[in-house]
This record gives C-alpha cells, sequence and structure tokens, in this order.
C-alpha cells in the first residue's frame, strides 16, 4: 500500500472544500480528495445563489434569522442561526475577492421575506465553483487527487490520523495532522433526486464507524420542483422561478398552495413538497410561468429554459412544465461544534455532511451555500490556531498495512442499491409511518447481511455499503422522532 503525507486533508470539492484549503493554503500543505474531477460536486449544480443581507434594500439581520427560524420550524441552533447569517456579507465580500462575481439584481426565494439572494443567472454554483477552482490551481500549497474514492478514516485511540482512499485499483493511505470532510449530501439513497451520482453519504458512513456523532438525520428536504422526465438525477428548477412569478397547478389547471400554506407558492419547501405529494394523488403537478416573455426568461434562467426545451420540448413562456419533488438536502448529519470540529479529535465536518443546527428542521432556501463558506472559514481559523501549535503537526513517516483488498471477482450490487433507493423513497420519503419504517429497516438489515465482507473494496462496494449505513441512520432517527416536524411529515 502506498503512503503520504500531508497537513490538512479536505475530502470533497464543493464550496465549503475549496473555501476551506484556500483559507489554510498560505500556512500549512493542503490535499484535496475528489471521487470524480474537482468540478463534481452538488455545488456546480445550484441554481439560486447565496442568502445575504444588503441593507440598502431594507433588509436586515432580524428578518434573515426569523426566516431561517420559522422555516426550520423554531429546531434551529438559534446562536448559529445569527452567527451565520450576520456573516454573510463578509463571506460574499471574500468570495467577490476571490473572483465570484454575482449579478447586479437580488432576487427572492421560498420562506423568504425580502429580495436578498445573490445569484449568478440560473448558474451560481457553477460560477462559484470554478472562480474557486481556479484560486486553487494557482496556489501551490494545494495539490488535488482526483478519482479517488476515500475508503474509511485512519482512526488510532478516538484520532484521527487521515484516512484510506482507492485510486487506480491501488490503496493509498495518507496521513494528516487534520481531517475535514466535505462530502456533501445524501440524495443517491433516494429513487428520486436532485443530487450527482457522487452524493452517496460517504463522509457520514466514514464519520460514524470513526465514532462520530450524528443529529437530526431525519431530516431530509425534498426540493418542490424537480422537472418530471425520465432523467435521474431530476434537473431542478429553482425556486427563483417561484420567486419571479412562477405558480404551482394542479391536474385540473387551478392554483392549490393557498389551500395548504398562507404564504402560497413562496412558502418553505417542506411545504411546498407535502402539498405537491397530496396532488399528485389526483394527477399531475405544474409549474407556470408563462406570463413572462421568452425574451426575459432566456436571459434570468438561460439554462433552465434549454434544458426544458431539450428535454421535454416544451417552453417556458408557453407551456406549464411537469415537475415532482425529489431529495435534494440533508439538514442533519455530523455534530460539529461552530467551528466544524466533531467529537473525533482531528477531524472536521462542515457543508451539508455537516450539522450546525442553522437549518432546523427544514431548510431556507440558499442558505445552504452560505452555510458552506462561513463553515468553511471558520473551520480554517480552528485548524490554523491548533497546526500551529509546535507539538500538533504531524511530521514522522508512517508505515501502514492495508485492512483491505481488492476483490478479484466481480460482486453485482445494482440491485442491491435500487432496493435501498426504493425503501427509502417510499417508506423514508417525503410521507412516513411506524410500520413504513419499521419495514424499511427490517429490509435494510437484511441487504446489509448479504453485502460483501467488510475488507472487500471496490468503488461500487465502498458507495453501497455507505449508502446502506446512512440508510439506517436515517430511519433510525426517523423512528425515533414519533410527530411530524418540517420534513419530517408522519401520518
Amino acid at each position: 500500500m502506498q503512503s503520504e503525507q500531508t497537513d490538512i486533508l479536505i475530502i470533497g470539492s464543493g464550496i465549503s472544500g475549496l473555501v476551506c484549503a484556500l483559507s489554510l493554503a498560505d500556512t500549512s500543505t493542503v490535499t484535496i480528495l475528489t471521487k470524480k474531477s474537482i468540478h463534481d460536486s452538488t455545488t456546480i449544480m445550484a441554481q439560486g445563489g447565496v442568502a445575504g443581507v444588503v441593507t440598502e434594500t431594507g433588509d436586515t439581520f432580524l428578518s434573515h434569522i426569523d426566516d431561517t427560524i420559522r422555516a426550520g420550524e423554531k429546531h434551529n441552533t438559534n446562536a448559529t442561526v445569527r452567527e451565520v447569517i450576520r456573516s454573510a456579507p463578509a463571506i460574499i465580500k471574500q468570495l467577490n475577492i476571490w473572483g465570484v462575481t454575482f449579478d447586479p439584481d437580488l432576487t427572492l426565494e421560498g420562506g423568504h421575506s425580502h429580495r436578498r439572494v445573490h445569484h449568478s443567472k440560473d448558474t451560481t454554483g457553477e460560477t462559484i465553483q470554478n472562480a474557486l477552482i481556479k484560486a486553487i490551481k494557482s496556489h501551490k500549497n494545494i495539490r488535488i487527487i482526483t478519482t479517488a474514492h476515500a475508503i474509511d478514516l485512519i482512526t488510532k485511540q478516538k484520532k484521527c490520523l487521515g484516512a484510506y482512499y482507492l485510486k487506480d485499483k491501488t490503496i493509498h493511505a495518507i496521513r494528516s495532522t487534520v481531517t475535514v470532510l466535505a462530502t456533501g449530501g445524501i440524495g443517491q439513497l433516494y429513487r428520486h433526486t436532485t443530487n450527482p451520482s457522487i452524493s452517496t453519504g460517504d463522509g457520514i458512513a466514514m464519520a460514524h464507524r470513526a465514532g462520530a456523532m450524528t443529529k437530526d438525520m431525519e431530516f431530509i428536504q425534498f426540493h418542490p420542483t424537480a422537472l418530471l422526465d425520465r432523467h435521474n438525477p431530476h434537473f431542478l428548477l429553482s425556486e427563483s422561478l417561484r420567486g419571479e412569478g412562477a405558480i404551482l397547478l394542479n391536474s385540473k389547471g387551478k392554483k392549490f398552495m393557498q389551500d395548504y400554506d398562507a404564504r402560497g407558492d413562496l412558502a418553505p419547501r417542506d411545504k411546498v413538497s407535502q402539498a405537491i405529494f397530496l396532488e399528485q394523488k389526483n394527477g399531475p403537478v405544474f409549474l407556470d410561468i408563462t406570463d413572462q416573455k421568452a425574451s426575459w426568461l432566456k436571459k434570468r434562467f438561460p439554462r433552465i429554459y434549454q434544458t426544458v426545451f431539450t428535454r421535454t420540448k416544451k417552453s417556458l413562456s408557453k407551456d406549464i412544465i411537469p415537475i415532482t419533488p425529489a431529495a435534494h438536502y440533508l439538514c442533519g448529519g455530523i455534530v460539529t461544534d461552530r467551528t466544524g470540529k466533531t467529537n473525533v479529535k482531528g477531524l472536521y465536518a462542515i457543508g451539508e455532511t455537516a450539522w450546525t443546527g442553522l437549518h432546523g428542521a427544514n431548510r431556507l432556501a440558499s442558505n445552504s451555500l452560505l452555510e458552506g463558506a462561513v463553515f468553511a472559514r471558520k473551520a480554517a481559523d480552528a485548524i490554523q490556531r491548533q497546526i500551529s501549535k509546535p507539538t500538533t503537526r504531524q511530521t514522522q513517516t508512517f508505515t501502514t498495512t492495508s485492512p483491505f483488498s481488492i476483490p478479484s471477482q466481480p460482486y453485482r450490487l445494482k440491485k442491491i442499491r435500487a432496493k435501498i433507493q426504493d425503501l427509502m423513497w417510499t417508506h423514508a420519503g417525503i410521507q412516513r409511518s411506524e410500520s413504513g419504517l419499521k419495514k424499511a429497516m427490517f429490509e435494510l438489515k437484511r441487504l446489509k447481511n448479504i453485502l460483501p465482507p467488510e475488507h472487500c473494496i471496490n468503488a461500487e462496494i465502498i458507495e453501497t455499503k455507505n449508502i446502506l449505513e446512512v440508510a439506517i441512520l436515517i430511519v433510525q432517527a426517523a423512528q425515533q422522532r414519533k410527530k411530524s416536524l418540517g420534513c419530517h411529515w408522519m401520518v
């Protein structure tokens, strides 16, 4: 097994991982481990933007704080909410310094009381990702390892010492003083998702095996307006469409959201997804923005306009568009303090893979990119303080015998993965019941018994094991919460 060393190991290359790397690289060697290319992340798929108060518009921090807590059903950690929302102007300014350019106008999304979402047309995530990657590649202290599947964390006496990873059919060990998990979400646990293929909960599974605590795993946010077609992951139809006047129609062509929530089409995502779920029992549901001119839609939402037409031959300006809720965001995750630190020494978690208390029982739109960037900076500050201590930095070489082996025979796990996705969509999806969760847990544990032995690993085995482990954590958390709250809807 090949061995190597770095000061800081960051697993994941979305906004949180890249911001953390840039914030540390002036004083430390940083290695970014990413499962595909550095461009592959959920960040690059983000359409909406970064929520942040601009006081000149009449908006206030208190209003953004109230909107966040209201959307989160008051399950949020209020001190964290205040800290993140007040950090927004500074982090947006820092993104500008790194080359991110936002459009001059602010947009409105569901659950927000003001136009406060900073965006770049409907490709905000791509704009952010590309700017950060450009800055990353120009830094001599940052090394990027692509097409590398993290297998597990290296731990000793409840301390994280780095990670094992698989690349080019070879098992590697990389030792680090600090390891940062920035592996994103869990959407691939579900039959219908907006998340890319990389979103298999790897960081959460590895952290759990290392003894890290998780919290609020039952709160899975389903985005209400994904394009309903044969593609999976589903293409997202940004909440900004409704912020710019789009409405939802049921199978009879009638508006319905006002019957479920006084905020109508701009209610928080959990309320809208649940309403659509109920309306779909009587037929398809549609998004309608045909009152806007084609020229304006093409300028404001160029990617959405073109993608919808390419996939469906429908025009946003002329046709109503079929939509469905799809698994989108994990509001819980690995428990961290307000610097990203976990209960495992030497291990941090940031971004969607972490629980910070910001989102509560349901995330307010466009608070995720904000959280990822803010906590990446906070984690970097804490890591810098830790690593500057003379006795902290790992300098010795090491040899390790791999506890894993690559099997000679192929394992066909596609059916197991599909079974997990069906179980989660049916029994731990938008609507849940005690009996359904019990059935899901029984089946998930049965599937665990037929997986390959623990020491056998390849890319497919790694992801399938992680998906199954995180699925069990979600169902366990859902079983413990007997009453509905936010994204967790019990019947």
